[in-house]
């Protein structure tokens, strides 16, 4: 229960910084993780009692989405949340070979690796106002 919190309170701070002080990138990334949360929580069916098809699917997607915001984007941390976010859809390619009860590994490793991509968004939400602020600066002389 207090995961799951903390994991709410998470996405909903990184969404709102995004929404709040960063540019057209950090909304698209915000959206994206927010619908991945929903999606993921819908389509979680065995309690990683196996592979998550639903939740690599949504996975897959955002990687996806992360990816072609990375190629198209002039900011680096698109970079690095692809990056966690390529460790996550392993997680689940991983889970594949594994034959044995793993199904707390399995949810906590998929757990972990989500919270780093919503650092990202955070970080590079807060150098994108840090540098609109310091153009506005410069631009008032």
């Amino acid at each position: 229960m207090l995961i799951q919190i903390i994991g709410w309170s998470a996405l909903i701070a990184s969404v709102a910084m995004a929404f709040r002080w960063g540019g057209l990138d950090e909304r698209f990334a915000a959206i994206g993780f927010f619908v991945a949360t929903l999606a993921s929580n819908a389509a979680n069916s065995s309690l990683y009692g196996h592979t998550e098809v639903g939740i690599l699917a949504v996975d897959v997607a955002l990687l996806v989405g992360l990816l072609v915001l990375a190629l198209r984007s002039d900011r680096f941390w698109p970079m690095y949340a692809t990056a966690f976010q390529l460790v996550a859809v392993t997680v689940h390619i991983a889970s594949m070979a594994e034959q044995g009860n793993f199904a707390w590994a399995y949810a906590v490793a998929l757990i972990f690796w989500s919270y780093p991509v919503m650092i990202t968004l955070m970080v590079g939400t807060w150098m994108e106002a840090r540098f609109r602020s310091a153009d506005d600066n410069f631009a008032r002389g």
